[in-house]
């Protein structure tokens, strides 16, 4: 029998995203009757509308709730195998290296000879970021200290870099790369999109079957090694399959904040913090966040559509100052 965290999970949670998905789907420059838009999806009706919600909106749903999952589900599995609620794509440099990258791509003009050299770029930097994070955080015995703060070092060096790239040029690639660096899923490269949904599938249900994993590892490595676990190879193994995850999606829709840092804090109050029970739910959470938001960045300044990581920022900040006074309060 199901209990009320696996119905909040598989069935509340699915039920919400689909209701986020179909008022997304009817909700753009040109209003589209919801009726419309479900005859559209099956190739019935007018053409405009058919091609409308076929080529633009359902790809770009498709994108935004791909994103928004791997983006929750990563930063879950990041907090618990670094023990750190504050840990995330940004903490740990992927961003700013996927950042560096696509900032390269178009200041030196590869992004205008084709679209697909931003999202390589981008993906290139994130893994060099990766690369540089995991000698450093795992020379020797693995510490999550000095991998959050080898993350941190490799964040800021990437964007500071980033910001002298922008100071010293002349090219046009600089509003494009600020653009880029909002996250914005207006000009995404479509081509790229079964590669990503591919990877980010699968990298879930592997990360997901991994709960039990995870939750070993959190429980610290005396503890860990005592029931037979090894470590160090988990770990490795790990953090390479869920920041392959977040290179993938960021290298193609540009930085996305805080959907990774603030979704799995929602979703303890719901469902705990058993990995098995907590992954799951962050996936759907993070899905169902992404594209509420991507849903408001063409409602808030319309006709003019804004980048979903602007909102998500603005929230994330709202998010953490109430926290920030909650727990101010509970103190007193």
């Amino acid at each position: 029998m199901l209990n009320r965290r696996m119905i909040f999970i598989y069935v509340l949670m699915p039920i919400l995203l689909f209701l986020v998905f179909f008022f997304s789907l009817t909700y753009g420059l040109s209003g589209i009757s919801l009726i419309d838009a479900l005859s559209a999806l099956f190739n019935v009706g007018d053409e405009n509308i058919i091609t409308i919600i076929r080529s633009i909106r359902l790809k770009r749903i498709i994108m935004v709730c791909v994103t928004g999952a791997v983006l929750g589900g990563s930063g879950c599995v990041f907090q618990a195998i670094l023990k750190n609620p504050l840990a995330d794509p940004f903490t740990l440099g992927i961003s700013g290296g996927a950042a560096l990258g696509a900032s390269i791509a178009f200041i030196s003009g590869f992004a205008s000879v084709a679209s697909f050299f931003t999202p390589l770029f981008a993906f290139f930097g994130a893994a060099l970021s990766v690369f540089t994070v995991y000698i450093f955080g795992f020379k020797g015995k693995f510490d999550s200290n000095i991998m959050i703060l080898s993350g941190v070092i490799v964040s800021y060096t990437f964007s500071s870099v980033v910001m002298l790239m922008f100071a010293l040029s002349q090219s046009t690639g600089v509003q494009q790369s600020f653009m880029w660096l909002t996250g914005n899923f207006s000009t995404f490269d479509e081509r790229l999109m079964p590669f990503v949904v591919t990877i980010g599938v699968v990298g879930l249900v592997i990360l997901s079957l991994s709960g039990n994993i995870i939750d070993v590892i959190s429980l610290g490595r005396e503890k860990s090694e005592a029931l037979g676990n090894n470590i160090e190879k988990n770990i490795k193994i790990i953090f390479l399959i869920t920041s392959l995850l977040i290179a993938s999606v960021v290298s193609v829709c540009g930085i996305i904040g805080f959907v990774g840092l603030m979704i799995p804090h929602i979703m303890r109050n719901f469902v705990g913090t058993r990995s098995m029970l907590l992954i799951p739910a962050s996936v759907f959470g993070g899905a169902l966040f992404l594209l509420l938001c991507d849903t408001l960045s063409k409602i808030v300044f319309a006709p003019v559509v804004i980048p979903s990581g602007v909102i998500t920022s603005v929230l994330g900040g709202v998010f953490f100052v109430f926290l920030l006074l909650r727990a101010k309060k509970s103190s007193i």
